[in-house]
């Protein structure tokens, strides 16, 4: 519920700031003038355009989420690697996942964690997910991986980090 009235009160300063934009605007025509009115609007469409740092769970020069990897696919046996998704937290508006692959080893009996990665989907207005760090072990049962997952969830207002919370999640993933 907390995460809906952040949102909400996230897009309702935002309505009054782009309010108070126009406002601003035209007053600065009326007092300096057309030319001075469009090199503000200039001003503020590129602070707010250059404001999204949202690349924090993204690999470096790639669109694609960050990945941590365990093992290469080429250690494994070929074509057998699966999928596992995890929710870690649902929320009225969001949740938080994590996705394993995984694969057989080269014998074909035992499961080896590859990858995994964590993400957010959902409204997510005014906070953002920020995975540090994922381990995934194997266990004594070949059907069950133990999985952490740390992580911050940043709690913004208009783009500016309010506060930082500590997450933690830990489980064990039972494979397909």
């Amino acid at each position: 519920m907390i995460y809906l009235l952040w949102s909400l009160l996230n897009i309702g300063i935002f309505i009054f700031f782009i309010a108070t934009c126009f406002k601003a605007t035209k007053l600065v025509r009326e007092k300096l003038g057309l030319f001075a009115s469009i090199i503000f609007v200039f001003g503020l469409l590129s602070f707010i355009g250059n404001s999204s740092n949202d690349n924090d769970n993204k690999e470096p020069n790639s669109n694609h989420i960050k990945t941590w990897k365990f093992v290469s696919e080429d250690s494994l046996k070929s074509n057998d690697s699966y999928l596992l998704d995890i929710d870690l937290e649902k929320t009225l508006i969001a949740k938080y996942y994590l996705g394993i692959k995984y694969g057989k080893d080269k014998q074909g009996r035992i499961n080896v964690p590859i990858s995994a990665y964590s993400s957010a989907n959902g409204f997510i207005s005014g906070t953002n997910w920020k995975p540090i760090s994922i381990i995934v072990n194997t266990t004594d049962d070949n059907n069950k991986f133990e999985y952490s997952v740390d992580g911050v969830v940043e709690w913004k207002l208009l783009g500016a980090t309010i506060y930082s919370e500590l997450k933690e999640y830990k489980g064990i993933a039972m494979t397909k």
